[in-house]
């Protein structure tokens, strides 16, 4: 009988170095990171409104109609806003002390109420102010509206195609309805803001 459970025993934490090392490989794969936000109705408090950072998007197709994709980890509420409205948009953000403070700030997750022991989500709109650090892009005969970083590059406005569970993730597919462009940088090609080793990186030189 013993040797079944040291059997079981060995696996569990074998299971659990490897999850570690995975972690540990992951960090120094340089990423893109973004920040989605999801559509809310027009009328609702703009502290409600849900957004999260990504370091996960990616292009999936082009025709025959553009397609990104996207994981969440589970629970989110985020997630749940997003099966609700739908629509969401996705900041390919300027690589300033700006985008890193907007990617810690959407980055923290769910808390528990420290009396009520209830899960409180966070409110990263919260400390932003409409027209100056955000704006709403409203989607037609819907009464939704999206909020638009300003400190972004490029905005792809999408709506929701298909959503798979996988593990304790979602994976998003979502058809690109719009691209917003910042106008005030021309052709400017930055990088965007860069994540890896646990910090935030912008673009360097290109390799000859």
């Amino acid at each position: 009988m013993r040797f079944p459970i040291a059997r079981f025993q060995s696996t569990i934490e074998r299971s659990a170095v490897i999850q570690q090392k995975f972690k540990d490989s992951m960090a120094r794969m340089g990423s893109q990171a973004t920040i989605l936000t999801s559509a809310g109705k027009k009328s609702l408090p703009h502290t409600l409104f849900r957004g999260v950072t990504l370091s996960s998007v990616s292009s999936l197709s082009l025709k025959p109609m553009p397609l990104l994709q996207f994981n969440l980890q589970l629970p989110s509420f985020t997630s749940e806003s997003l099966h609700l409205h739908e629509y969401f948009a996705i900041h390919l953000l300027k690589p300033d002390a700006e985008s890193m403070a907007l990617a810690r700030t959407f980055s923290k997750g769910a808390m528990k109420h420290h009396v009520s022991g209830e899960v409180v989500p966070t409110q990263p709109f919260r400390d932003l102010t409409d027209e100056v650090h955000y704006d709403t892009y409203p989607l037609k005969h819907s009464g939704l509206v999206v909020p638009v970083l300003t400190n972004s590059e490029r905005v792809f406005v999408c709506q929701k195609k298909d959503v798979f569970r996988v593990g304790d993730h979602e994976i998003w597919v979502g058809k690109v309805e719009d691209i917003i462009e910042n106008s005030a940088l021309g052709a400017t090609v930055s990088g965007g803001l860069l994540y890896c080793n646990r910090r935030f990186h912008k673009l360097g030189g290109h390799i000859e």
